[in-house]
């Protein structure tokens, strides 16, 4: 089987806007994933892993008022459910011979 390293963009927005804010702030986080077994349990859980705390890192606001805390909630909510989507298909390819090197990860808040 011949395994290919492909180095690929894959966005995963958020769409948690900060209701008294009229823009929106872009933060973008890679993932690597190109020292990971994607076709192994351990290497799908590190890629989780990985995706969980680069989205909590991205969406993390320094404002705490109750308002702020729910849009950064919301932030971390809508980039996990694509970012699950999105790492579903690099495993996919992993498991069909084609090793992704790193996962963007872009937030909006």
């Amino acid at each position: 089987m011949i395994t290919r390293t492909l180095i690929l963009t894959l966005s995963l927005a958020a769409a948690g806007a900060p209701a008294a804010a009229a823009e929106t702030e872009t933060v973008v986080t890679n993932v690597r994933t190109d020292d990971l077994n994607l076709t192994r349990p351990a290497g799908r859980e590190r890629l989780d892993l990985r995706i969980r705390n680069g989205v909590r890192r991205a969406c993390q606001t320094a404002r705490r008022g109750v308002a702020d805390r729910a849009d950064e909630a919301a932030c971390v909510a809508t980039a996990l459910a694509d970012a699950d989507h999105k790492a579903a298909r690099a495993i996919a390819r992993a498991q069909h011979g084609t090793q992704l090197a790193l996962l963007m990860v872009e937030t909006s808040h």
